[in-house]
């Protein structure tokens, strides 16, 4: 992977979101919060891989259906405007609504590809793991799946610790919470090193010695 692909507008909420909460030591299940700084601006020894690795496995559904909707993600509806409007711009010219709207939608659709690339990059590496027996609480925990795969009600709370061992102790895979836990920690810190490379994997070794 390169650590040095620009990363989309949309994406950079979600890892700047997680490095502020990393900082706090309050992270939790999160919606999207916006961020001005870019996360270059961020000193790389503030960011915590296994937070943000955290924030994109909780958004990844998310993510996910919001990619799959080319149409409404690039649409632009100038509400509220007449025909006739335009708009100056005085380095160019007069810009009627169509002009306008044209514009906007091109901007939407870089957008949107950009997205999109970040996003595939994300589900790259989830594809690699999907294999793993560890993952089975990464879709439970994260991606508000059962432990047969199925996704949960709509409004179900988010699965505990204590839930997880109890559905994956049933069927022998763990025997309590804090084996699914181990799991969970063991497959992230991994997922991370595969998306974010060796300063993930430097600061995954330097947590597991403290």
């Amino acid at each position: 992977m390169n650590e040095n692909v620009v990363l989309s507008e949309d994406i950079l909420k979600i890892i700047n979101s997680a490095v502020s909460q990393a900082v706090s030591q309050a992270v939790q299940q999160t919606k999207a919060v916006l961020c001005e700084a870019p996360a270059a601006s961020v000193p790389a020894e503030t960011r915590n891989y296994f937070y943000i690795m955290e924030k994109l496995l909780y958004n990844y559904p998310a993510l996910k259906k919001l990619i799959s909707d080319k149409e409404s993600y690039t649409k632009v509806d100038l509400q509220g405007r007449s025909n006739s409007v335009v708009r100056f711009n005085p380095n160019s010219s007069w810009k009627s609504q169509e002009d306008i709207q044209e514009e906007m939608e091109r901007d939407k659709e870089t957008r949107y590809n950009q997205t999109l690339s970040d996003f595939r990059r994300v589900e790259e590496v989830i594809d690699l793991f999907k294999h793993r027996k560890e993952f089975i609480v990464v879709r439970m925990y994260y991606f508000g799946e059962d432990a047969a795969g199925n996704a949960r009600p709509a409004g179900a709370e988010q699965f505990t610790w204590e839930d997880i061992a109890f559905e994956l102790s049933d069927i022998g895979l763990i025997r309590d919470a804090k084996s699914a836990r181990r799991w969970r920690n063991k497959i992230v810190n991994d997922m991370a090193v595969c998306l974010f490379g060796i300063e993930a994997a430097i600061q995954g070794g330097t947590l597991r010695d403290k």
